[in-house]
């Protein structure tokens, strides 16, 4: 797990010099703060430079010439028509052979950031083929995957990836990014060049580079929340790499169109009807239990102490169990340890799960971190994750931050987190209105009596599902999606419910996991989620929906897997909280002035027209939710565009 960057100068407007990937690379360094390593090209010569020099010298070609970092610093002879930049956050195959930029076969180079876990069953197959490695890392692998497969290598992957090759022989590119976005990548692209990062933060420290505030991303963001999925970023000019996508280009070539990813992965969901079987649910069950258990074994492939977050919900627990099997597998002894976001005070009991929590670290036995947000924190660590988030999140983050920040004061360098099952097992309530609205008539009444019992649930809106199902079968789908548009009524409704899951996990889950990612590398964590697993996530949209929702239950099938395993009070428990932040009770209550002050004294919420009468509205019943965004995006101006 790192941070890479990298420059690309394109045609022939000449060069740049070597110091501007160090600067770039340097605002990225909690990604990845065990090595730095960069790497100069300018045609013919290569140049190699970092920290350390035995970490070159015992890895790679000694006729290519190292230098130290301070010479890159000094000089003004290191110009450059392609230069790669990285901090490594040293994960697997703790040795120098793990250090980047890396090359192989004397051709390839590769500023790679992830994991590709699948990596030693890849390389005992090209090792069949004659591919050589010298080093136990899968940065290598990737680099002969591609040698031997081409852009077809992608779908041999399983794990998570941003990752960049130079052909030096062909003079071309290959990038690519996971089939989730879990890694981010983002670049930016004028007549001269080609700049790109794990971070936003690395592309702005290039003075090359020219953007402003994206006030059309900034207005949707005001009113609609984050969208990590989305190509374009809150900085104009500046792009996300699309998920599940490569670029295959010459350098030439580079400069001429706007890039224009490929799709090398697509998710399809299993949109017939079918009548719920014990018999197929048992069957089923089996198989989820399996893959996921396959998942957990490879992200627990590491050369560092593993720990896991906890909320006390289903998915976490699941987690947290299946390590403990794998561990007892392998003969280890030490406790597992899980970390946890509590709240201690009475006013906030409702967002605490420490029963939960502490009903789980009893019944598996393993070592529990909790951690409480302290409200005389709370500002300053908010300007500390907005400047980390580069994009602005919808609300405050506290708990996931937090949760980080407990785990960067451990020996823990890994994190297994349960993100991710939520949207495609149809883990919230809202999801019921879609399944009632489109599943036969005797199944969806049958269902309405178990779902009105569950918390949550808006009764009128399970009504309303049912009257549009009854419509909808009178009238068809066009004109109910016509009558629902008119009245202003939601019209997700009115798409099947594998439809809309394999929507969300591939659109808005994206926003979610990069939250997961910027969280925890500010903290120096590598996090890691089994639910993404693609052979996990494609056997779940294969699923019929009356196996992921059951006599009133969300998850069906997911409970059902676990229930030999952990405790019914987990298993079948009804609310869901997940890791809750108490923005209510810190912007309402002693922030509240704090909260205010920000947003009326921005200068840029006042040329942009928005944030007006807060005080007002903070004590009216209007969400906070809007309140907040106008917030971050005060601070979030200041962090990135103020003199100051």
């Amino acid at each position: 797990m790192c941070g890479i960057a990298g420059i690309i100068q394109l045609g022939n407007r000449g060069e740049f010099h070597g110091e501007i990937i160090r600067c770039m690379t340097e605002t990225i360094k909690h990604r990845g703060p065990d090595d730095e390593g960069y790497f100069l090209y300018d045609g013919n010569a290569i140049n190699i430079y970092g920290g350390d020099k035995s970490k070159f010298e015992d890895h790679t070609n000694n006729s290519i010439p190292y230098l130290p970092l301070k010479h890159i610093k000094n000089s003004n002879e290191f110009l450059s028509k392609v230069a790669f930049g990285f901090r490594r956050l040293s994960i697997i195959d703790l040795s120098p052979f793990g250090h980047q930029p890396m090359s192989y076969m004397n051709r390839y180079w590769i500023v790679f950031n992830g994991e590709i876990y699948n990596y030693l069953e890849l390389k005992a197959e090209l090792e069949v083929c004659g591919y050589i490695f010298n080093s136990k890392t899968d940065t290598e692998v990737i680099m002969a995957a591609y040698d031997k497969w081409g852009a077809a290598c992608l779908n041999k992957f399983n794990g998570m990836w941003a990752f960049v090759i130079l052909d030096i022989k062909e003079d071309k590119v290959f990038l690519s990014r996971d089939r989730f976005g879990i890694k981010p990548l983002y670049y930016y692209q004028d007549e001269e060049r080609f700049v790109f990062a794990s971070e936003i933060k690395a592309i702005l420290a290039n003075p090359n580079v020219k953007t402003n505030p994206n006030i059309t991303y900034i207005k949707d963001y005001l009113k609609r929340g984050s969208k990590a999925y989305l190509k374009e970023t809150a900085f104009e000019n500046i792009y996300s790499f699309n998920s599940a996508s490569f670029l295959e280009i010459s350098i030439k070539d580079m400069g001429k169109s706007i890039i224009k990813e490929e799709k090398y992965w697509t998710l399809k969901p299993n949109l017939k009807n079918e009548k719920f079987s014990n018999n197929k649910a048992e069957e089923y069950s089996k198989r989820y239990y399996e893959l996921l258990s396959d998942s957990v074994r490879l992200r627990m492939r590491s050369d560092v102490k593993i720990g896991t977050a906890l909320s006390g919900g289903l998915d976490s627990s699941s987690i947290v169990h299946l390590v403990n099997q794998h561990l007892k597998k392998n003969g280890k002894k030490d406790l597992q340890e899980t970390f946890s976001n509590v709240y201690s005070k009475e006013e906030l009991k409702a967002l605490d799960e420490s029963d939960f929590i502490n009903t789980l670290v009893n019944y598996l036995k393993v070592k529990s971190h909790k951690i409480e947000p302290q409200i005389e924190e709370i500002a300053s660590q908010i300007y500390q994750m907005i400047y980390m988030m580069d994009n602005p999140p919808d609300g405050s983050a506290m708990s996931g931050w937090y949760v980080y920040k407990c785990v960067a004061e451990t020996d823990i360098k890994v994190m297994l987190d349960g993100q991710g099952a939520d949207e495609q097992l149809a883990g919230y309530t809202t999801y019921f209105y879609s399944f009632l609205a489109n599943g036969s008539i005797i199944q969806t009444l049958i269902e309405f009596w178990k779902m009105k019992k569950m918390p949550g649930i808006e009764l009128k809106l399970l009504k309303l599902a049912i009257c549009i199902n009854l419509l909808k079968k009178l009238i068809g789908q066009r004109l109910m999606t016509a009558i629902l548009e008119k009245a202003g009524k939601n019209v997700k409704f009115l798409i099947p419910l594998n439809e809309l899951l394999v929507k969300e996990t591939t659109t808005s889950l994206m926003t979610l996991l990069q939250y997961g990612d910027r969280l925890s590398m500010a903290h120096s964590i590598e996090s890691r989620v089994p639910f993404m697993d693609y052979r996990l996530v494609e056997f779940i949209a294969n699923l019929p929906v009356v196996y992921k929702i059951h006599n009133g239950w969300s998850k069906y099938i997911s409970r059902l897997s676990m229930k030999d395993y952990l405790p019914d009070s987990v298993i079948w428990r009804k609310d869901k909280m997940g890791f809750p932040n108490a923005d209510e009770y810190w912007f309402r209550g002693k922030l509240k002035n704090w909260f205010i002050n920000t947003i009326e004294k921005s200068e840029f919420l006042k040329q942009i027209d928005e944030g007006k009468h807060i005080e007002e509205r903070m004590n009216s019943e209007e969400s906070l939710s809007n309140l907040t965004r106008l917030l971050i995006i005060s601070i979030w101006f200041e962090t990135f565009f103020s003199e100051n």
